[in-house]
């Protein structure tokens, strides 16, 4: 499992968003963006919105961060009590170490606003939020609330959550082995491959060395 996300400053989601709309315009893309629907007949045009992406990344307006989980190694009974509450424990280490900490700044006066992709569950977002500022006034001795709202979005209307499902969706493709598989989808391994060649990376499965900021990946190793 890949969980990830794409950080973007509030002053510039606006332009972010203005500039899709103009891209979509181009290349007549109207339809939501989504890893599972890359396919030879647009694959050109997806490549042309990761283009995008890397020409913000490699300015630092657009940061990407994301982790990778070996479910065959997690024990939801044991160290969550139920699998809905163990999914949201990742994006808590993910939210936590990969943003929070990373970009808090030196005054601590950072704010985060997280915009999660909108799925059906009983755990309360806000319980989160919670447990982030819980987590880091305890583990890195910050005295304020740095997350300052976590909501959902659906992701048809959000531009930065399409453009992340591409990237999270290139990344698990590799690191489960889908590329190699006989007949695999030949536009989706073209994609695992641009997107490797722009980010600068060897591949998409091995996380990248500690304190990479502007395109990071992190294997995430569970406590035994």
């Amino acid at each position: 499992m890949v969980l990830g996300g794409i950080l973007i400053t509030q002053v510039f989601v606006s332009e972010f968003d203005a500039t899709m709309l103009k891209f979509r315009a181009e290349q007549k893309m109207t339809a939501e963006l989504k890893w599972k629907k890359v396919s030879p007949g647009k694959l050109n045009e997806y490549k042309r919105f990761i283009e995008y992406f890397f020409a913000l990344n490699n300015s630092d307006k657009v940061h990407f961060h994301c982790m990778i989980i070996d479910n065959t190694q997690v024990d939801h009974s044991k160290f969550s009590g139920d699998k809905e509450t163990g999914f949201y424990k990742f994006y808590y280490q993910l939210l936590l170490h990969c943003f929070g900490k990373k970009y808090l700044g030196k005054e601590g006066d950072a704010m985060f606003h997280v915009r999660l992709d909108y799925r059906q569950s009983s755990y309360s977002l806000d319980t989160l939020k919670t447990c982030l500022n819980s987590g880091m006034h305890k583990k890195f001795n910050v005295s304020t609330s740095p997350f300052k709202s976590v909501e959902p979005r659906d992701s048809h209307g959000c531009e930065i959550i399409q453009i992340a499902d591409i990237l999270l969706g290139a990344i698990g493709y590799e690191k489960n082995g889908y590329d190699l598989l006989a007949g695999a989808n030949p536009a989706k391994n073209e994609m695992v491959k641009y997107i490797t060649a722009q980010s600068g990376l060897k591949n998409l499965k091995d996380s990248t060395i500690r304190g990479k900021e502007r395109f990071a990946i992190w294997n995430f190793r569970l406590q035994k």
